[in-house]
């Protein structure tokens, strides 16, 4: 027993040695006290199960040895993941965007991630005055448009709308009637009274300039647009 004993605390030393040591290549891990906190009742419970596995009377110097091994790499693991859960965060945004590139990915409290989709085009689902719209990003849109789909959907009735503007698109010349958007919302970014028009024909919503321009910056890099408020 007294051997065991000297184990425990040598895995114990151990461990102590090795939380020193990636606090010191990632400094500021673990300078709040909810973080603390967390780490400590973590390596709390993997004392209590590693010590029940040294500590049995019916295990042998060499299942000992082997337990403590596990879990001295369990604990490593845990300690890992941890101080690296941001880094972990950001990769399963990425991920998440190329599984549905028109859910924008939050990577801050300001700004938001969008993914090309495969026909070329950065797509989003941003929320208008509360309704999911999905929305072709194009920067040569002067305004935020709506398919008469769409404008339904959010609670305009385009029977009863003024189609007078006139819009040149890729399909041609269309008309559109102007309206104001209350609330539109994609991920932390949101601009409120937003200029629009509900276009009197076409398939696809545009997330023009009137509400781009609201942003302190969007950029693209490769296959990824990045939208700042």
């Amino acid at each position: 027993m007294q051997f065991r004993t000297l184990i425990f605390f040598a895995l114990a030393l151990g461990l102590a040695a090795l939380i020193w040591f990636l606090s010191a290549q990632y400094p500021g891990a673990l300078d709040s006290d909810i973080e603390q906190a967390n780490l400590v009742r973590a390596l709390l419970i993997l004392t209590l199960i590693g010590s029940g596995i040294v500590f049995v009377p019916r295990s042998n110097l060499k299942g000992a040895a082997k337990s403590i091994a596990i879990w001295f790499l369990l604990g490593a693991g845990v300690l890992a993941i941890y101080t690296l859960r941001d880094d972990f965060a950001l990769l399963a945004t990425r991920m998440g965007g190329e599984i549905v590139p028109s859910d924008g990915q939050q990577i801050s409290n300001n700004a938001i991630t969008v993914q090309r989709s495969r026909d070329g085009h950065f797509k989003v689902s941003v929320e208008v005055n509360g309704t999911p719209v999905r929305f072709l990003i194009d920067t040569g849109a002067s305004i935020v448009t709506l398919s008469p789909e769409d404008a339904a959907r959010v609670g305009f009735d385009p029977s009863t709308l003024d189609y007078v503007q006139r819009f040149s698109t890729a399909n041609g010349t269309t008309f559109g009637a102007p309206v104001r958007l209350d609330r539109l919302q994609v991920g932390p970014i949101r601009a409120d009274d937003v200029r629009g028009a509900v276009l009197s024909d076409g398939n696809s919503s545009l997330l023009g300039m009137s509400f781009l321009s609201r942003l302190s910056s969007y950029r693209v890099d490769g296959d990824t647009m990045t939208l700042v408020e």
